[in-house]
């Protein structure tokens, strides 16, 4: 009998050795003499002296108050900021509280079903089992592959080596900080009608978790959320959906989307490096094969590789353990009696017949050659890390005798250990392509080593080349263990990701790339995170009463890309404007303090510190929104600040001056309206006070108010309900809603134009109103049919190159500016914006048209536009709605369309179909189950009218017995046939 080795017996330890109590109450114990430090987000408390601190404390700092960049390499490489994404139910906050467990943060792992989960503390996300708001904790890990960063350490080197800095890379306790990689973990909804925070997340994430659900493989929302990780747009981003959603099939298209995914998008944001868990691995009809088939074939440029295979136990196994849980002197189970009656499965296995009755129990590493098997243990205990810690077993040959002692022996099934070979070697097969050192292990027929292997994984992974798959059951405790090595090990830090890019506030318009073709050494760009200049991005606000400091409670969520910022600093707030309208101007505040990020609990923190790569949320910030830059306050070069810090910084070094900012963060339109009233005439004002508060958190969140009538506009039904909801339970307001409409654009679908130049002439009181206009109006897109269904953009509104030559400008001065600098300019942009304002057929916004002034005139000349702009800013709105009326048969009426999937059994996709139809609903695909599925369930693609499916869930339902569930998604808008 060999000795029992535990792959992570030492992690374990350390949960003991921690007491499972959270970091940040250790440091409040510790006491003013001891470690003042907080491991949530990199939050670090200044003044703390103690040999005992990590690394974080004893961090040396420069002249300007940042730390040395020696250290914060070191600092940096061992951290990771990811997020889990998912389709609703796929379990992705049940891995999130596994995670927590894991790493000690939390006793026992809270359940979705019981409502003690830390991240989804909302009340209604416990009484709904869903995740309504993102929520943010971090924690630390085990790194059992400490090679990686000594491989990043050395390239990190050469490279400021290039730049002419020290790099003499010699931490305090280099061996213990080694040891632990610090992981800021964001948990996201899976609901299409939260996407919004999805957007705003993959903004500011460097790495990203796609659960999967292994029955249902790739779903609805898993779709809608691989675009949003594979293109992290932050502002007007979702008009590139469609785009990628026509590269799914064909090599030359597969191979297109590939290299989209290694560039930057259009506003200079790079795509998330990302790996799949299959999860619910224990579920009846679960199919590891399937969930990666899926992922290959509906998310484009994913190119999955399984580096994990499932093991599962045979009934014979389960006859015979049954009632035989071993125990050895340790108190955990023993699995050798059964590891004869394990069988593993390929990720070919399409069928899964071998193991159809069978029980998840662990999976195999395909980098390591080792079985990872977990205990059976019951439901009551599975929340007990400390009763599902797994066995692990060598599948690979013992060499030397002495390793007996330290290896537990794969003595099991022959059949595991000779599909874990295969499997192998067809990892290595599909790297080969790839990379160069696995091209050679192919050629050559040589079995790559595990550190070979998990280098040449990383740098794919990175690299956005490929998309590791791995498996696991998480309500049951299983494969979330290997899941955390792999974001240690194949996820990048924040020195592996490139600087976002910065736009100019006054020339938004003009977004580029500029590369630096120079000999000399580049400059360290601002926002890197070893730049020692602030700039960071408010990604989400939201308002806590008695915790934000101002006065609505407003909390501000930022991520750090570079410098640090500090309780009590005086910072710089950049609004990012894209509309074209006139920009806020910069203005400063001061940072209040901040709030430890665990999920619900958000405690005060004094004297706190946050560096780059880190979030944390601010309050004391009065007036900051979502999509706002942060910068220092002496950023600008033109002031006396400004040139100190200059002298500070040095050489080595980018400096940076005048009005930059980020992109912001987008949001999707409104696709559903109703109508919110007060109880009486008093609540009323209060309504409307809080509904701006929460449009302020929630951007996709729009509200309206007339004399008449207040509309409230959201993202769905769920959306709309969860808002009154939280008018209820959180500002104490009864309100009455009434029956939803949905959001109607029109559009054109031919061009026109005014037959030359058009007179207005009006008289108003004893003032002449008088010019000519010249018009065209054209869709943004001719190639697109208006039967296609096309993502929603405002109307645009461009001047002719005649018309600035006209007005004294440039041809190639741009309209944004043009309205700042001319007031005829402005006058005729608003005047034909406020005309596309209301359709000729049913008065709903026109979208998706450009408008084009190409001629203007006055009797007077321009001296009389100029004493009068009001002139030709009437005659503009005039002329252009005259032109829409006379040429509505070249209209055309939007309505929004939802992609629906439905999961139903087999024997009722007729009803169901026959349903959809009368719904003027389309069908695109039918997928029927295997044969030998014994779930018999079916899965039904189409495409819907949004107007046909409000209260669809209850006829569903009701024609199903109960068992149908569907899931839809914002397609975009097509033309409404009746």
């Amino acid at each position: 009998m060999t000795t029992r080795y535990n792959y992570y017996s030492s992690h374990y330890v350390a949960l003991t050795n921690r007491k499972r109590m959270h970091p940040c109450l250790v440091s409040r114990l510790l006491g003013s003499g001891g470690a003042a430090v907080c491991k949530v987000f990199n939050v670090v408390r200044r003044g703390a002296s103690s040999s005992t601190t990590t690394t974080e404390t004893t961090k040396t700092t420069t002249s300007n108050g940042s730390i040395h960049p020696n250290l914060d390499i070191h600092r940096l490489l061992h951290l990771r900021c990811v997020g889990v994404f998912a389709h609703i139910d796929a379990g992705k906050t049940t891995v999130t509280e596994r995670m927590l467990a894991l790493a000690g943060i939390v006793n026992r792992a809270g359940s979705v079903d019981t409502g003690n989960t830390v991240t989804d503390y909302l009340p209604a996300e416990r009484e709904r089992g869903i995740t309504i708001q993102s929520a943010a904790i971090s924690f630390p890990w085990k790194w059992h592959n400490r090679s990686i960063v000594q491989h990043d350490v050395a390239v990190i080197q050469r490279s400021q080596s290039d730049r002419g800095h020290v790099t003499n890379h010699h931490p305090q306790n280099d061996e213990d900080d080694d040891d632990e990689v610090t992981i800021q973990l964001i948990d996201t909804p899976g609901h299409v009608d939260f996407s919004v925070e999805v957007n705003r997340s993959v903004a500011v994430l460097d790495g990203a978790v796609l659960v999967v659900d292994s029955v249902a493989g790739v779903q609805a929302q898993t779709e809608t959320v691989w675009r949003a990780i594979a293109r992290p747009s932050m502002k007007h981003g979702i008009k590139k959906q469609e785009e990628e959603q026509g590269q799914r099939q064909g090599q030359g298209q597969k191979d297109k989307s590939m290299e989209s995914r290694t560039t930057r998008d259009f506003h200079g944001h790079e795509p998330l490096a990302c790996l799949a868990f299959v999860n619910k691995m224990d579920k009846e009809g679960c199919n590891f094969g399937y969930a990666l088939k899926t992922l290959r074939q509906r998310l484009p440029g994913a190119n999955p590789v399984a580096i994990q295979i499932p093991i599962f136990q045979t009934e014979t196994a389960a006859a015979t353990g049954s009632g035989q849980r071993s125990v050895n002197g340790n108190g955990q189970t023993d699995m050798t009696l059964l590891v004869d009656h394990l069988m593993a499965v390929p990720p070919s296995d399409l069928t899964m017949t071998s193991v159809q009755s069978g029980k998840f129990v662990g999976i195999v590493d395909l980098i390591d050659m080792r079985a990872v098997v977990w205990p059976d243990v019951a439901s009551s205990d599975v929340g007990d890390v400390e009763e599902c810690i797994p066995n692990v077993y060598n599948l690979l040959p013992i060499k030397d005798a002495n390793e007996m002692e330290d290896e537990n022996v794969w003595v099991g099934s022959q059949q595991v250990r000779e599909v874990a070979l295969a499997s192998r070697q067809d990892l290595v097969a599909s790297l080969a392509d790839l990379d160069e050192t696995m091209e050679d292990c192919f050629l050559m027929e040589r079995s790559p080593s595990a550190d070979e292997l998990r280098c040449a994984l990383r740098k794919l992974t990175m690299d956005r080349k490929i998309l590791p798959v791995m498996a696991g059951a998480a309500l049951r405790g299983k494969g979330v263990e290997p899941l955390l090595d792999a974001i240690a090990d194949l996820l990048p830090s924040p020195l592996h990701r490139q600087p976002p890019v910065l736009l100019d506030q006054g020339n938004s318009t003009k977004q580029r790339f500029i590369e630096n073709t120079s000999k000399r050494p580049s400059k360290i760009k601002f926002g890197h995170p070893l730049h020692p200049s602030l700039l960071a991005l408010a990604f989400k606000v939201i308002h806590m009463k008695n915790r934000g400091g101002s006065g609505d409670g407003r909390v501000v969520f930022v991520r750090i890309y570079s410098g640090k910022i500090s309780t009590r600093d005086t910072i710089r707030v950049i609004s990012s404007n894209m509309s074209g309208e006139q920009g806020v101007k910069p203005w400063t505040e001061r940072v209040g303090g901040m709030l430890e990020l665990a999920g619900g609990r958000f405690d005060n923190l004094k004297e706190a510190v946050c560096y780059s790569g880190g979030v944390c949320a601010l309050i004391g910030l009065k007036n900051v929104s979502t999509g706002d830059t942060i910068v220092s306050d002496s950023l600008d070069s033109k002031g006396k600040k400004g040139r100190k810090e200059q002298g500070q910084i040095g050489a080595d070094y980018e400096i940076v001056s005048g009005n930059k900012c980020l992109a912001g963060v987008g949001a999707p339109k409104p696709v559903l309206t109703v109508r919110i009233e007060a109880e009486n005439g008093e609540q009323q004002a209060k309504l409307m006070d809080a509904l701006n508060l929460l449009v302020k958190e929630d951007p996709s969140l729009k509200v309206k108010e007339t004399e008449s009538v207040t509309l409230l506009s959201g993202l769905g039904e769920l959306h709309i309900e969860v808002v009154v909801d939280r008018l209820k339970r959180e500002f104490g307001l009864s309100v009455w809603t009434g029956k939803p409409t949905v959001a109607y654009r029109e559009t054109i679908f031919e061009a026109f134009e005014t037959p030359g130049m058009v007179n207005f002439d009006r008289t108003v009181g004893t003032t002449r109103m008088q010019a000519q206009v010249h018009l065209r109006l054209e869709p943004l897109d001719e190639s697109q049919s208006v039967e296609d269904c096309m993502i929603l953009q405002e109307p645009i509104v461009v001047l002719s190159q005649h018309v600035k030559e006209y007005l004294g400008f440039h041809a190639d001065v741009e309209e944004r500016e043009l309205g700042q600098r001319c007031e005829i300019a402005q006058a005729i942009l608003l005047g034909c914006k406020g005309a596309l304002k209301r359709g000729p057929i049913s008065s709903n916004a026109i979208s998706n048209v450009k408008c084009i002034v190409q001629e203007i005139h006055s009797e007077g000349g321009i001296s009389s536009l100029k004493s009068l702009p009001g002139a030709i800013r009437a005659a503009s709105s005039n002329i252009l709605m005259s032109l829409l009326n006379e040429n509505k048969p070249c209209c055309s009426v939007l309505e929004p369309n939802m992609s629906i999937e439905i999961n139903v059994p087999a024997d009722m996709v007729g009803t169901v179909l026959s349903d959809l139809t009368t719904r003027r609903g389309t069908v695109g695909d039918v997928v029927m189950a295997e044969e030998n599925d014994a779930s018999n369930k079916a899965l039904i693609y189409g495409q819907v009218p949004l107007a046909e499916i409000l209260g669809y869930a209850n006829n569903l339902r009701s024609i199903t017995n109960g068992e149908g569930v569907f899931s839809a998604e914002y397609k975009g808008h097509s033309a409404c046939n009746q």
